[in-house]
């Protein structure tokens, strides 16, 4: 009871500190000013977050700032230069040597070659067997989960969410597997109002009814992913990349493919974690929940 007292405690500075970052991006993320927000001293600080986090500040905002950078070449026209500043980089230069020490690539090389140009080629030849796609049947799967509302792109925000409830439990979010549950269909709703659950497997030995751990923080709840077919497609890419690795499954794959989807949400596996890797180097299965194994007649693409 004592180490959840202290989580509680530190729960609303971790927050602070965690929206600060994401919301501050082009602005000066040192030590001492993040400090500041979490309401610590500079000499503890550092400490008290390694061990909640599992990774130094620097590192984390490094990762955080990388990814919004890979969102912003793949998404749209916007000038590298300016990217850079958005990312709160001084200079051009600096984010080039950043971008290059995190993806081993430079920022123009990767909004040209990245593999979202071959996601994007293989729609526009409409090729359905471009990537392949395993047919698999999954046990249903035990989660708790903390609801996510607004881009997908930022459900690592909410994974964090849920690394502080596993901590004040006892438990390490990085012993389990990570899921993230999309209930909302990106295409139709507004990004401020999507939502979704970033969800863990239960871990052994946790039962009874879940709560926040003080009044203003996050509900967390029970979830069992769907036991059933899905069709998975592994992603190793960056995840700004999979809008169009969702088009190319739902646009080309699907037609073709001649099974049902089930009106069950499309889940993420994610097989390694943001931490262990370049923001360009994820590897996440996606998965379509598939209706029975009744087949319908595929529909060809026009040659």
């Amino acid at each position: 009871m004592t180490q959840v007292r202290t989580w509680i405690e530190y729960e609303d500075r971790f927050d602070a500190v965690l929206t600060h970052i994401y919301d501050h991006l082009d602005e000066p993320l040192d030590l001492v000013r993040l400090a500041e927000v979490a309401g610590f001293s500079p000499r503890h600080w550092h400490r008290i977050f390694v061990s909640a986090f599992g990774e130094s500040l620097p590192a984390l905002v490094k990762r955080v700032r990388l990814q919004r950078a890979v969102s912003l070449l793949v998404s749209g026209t916007m000038p590298i230069r300016r990217i850079a500043v958005e990312c709160g980089y001084p200079d051009l230069s600096s984010f080039t040597r950043a971008f290059r020490a995190g993806t081993g690539t430079t920022p123009a090389w990767y909004r040209d070659h990245g593999k979202h140009i071959d996601l994007r080629s293989a729609r526009v030849h409409r090729d359905p067997e471009s990537f392949d796609v395993e047919i698999r049947t999954l046990p249903p799967i035990d989660c708790v989960a903390v609801r996510h509302h607004g881009s997908y792109l930022q459900i690592d925000r909410t994974f964090h969410d849920l690394r502080i409830w596993l901590g004040a439990h006892g438990y390490d979010l990085a012993d389990q597997e990570m899921y993230g549950v999309f209930l909302s269909d990106p295409t139709q709703t507004a990004e401020a109002d999507l939502e979704a659950l970033a969800c863990v497997t239960r871990p052994p030995g946790l039962a009874g009814e879940l709560g926040p751990l003080s009044p203003d923080a996050v509900d967390v709840e029970y979830f069992t992913l769907r036991t059933g077919p899905y069709a998975v497609l592994t992603h190793v890419g960056a995840y700004a990349d999979m809008p169009d690795t969702y088009a190319w499954l739902f646009g080309c794959w699907v037609p073709h493919a001649g099974r049902r989807l089930s009106d069950d949400p499309v889940v993420e596996h994610y097989v390694t974690s943001p931490r262990d890797g370049a923001p360009i180097g994820m590897t996440t299965e996606l998965l379509l929940p598939l209706a029975s194994a009744h087949r319908v007649t595929p529909s060809h693409p026009p040659r």
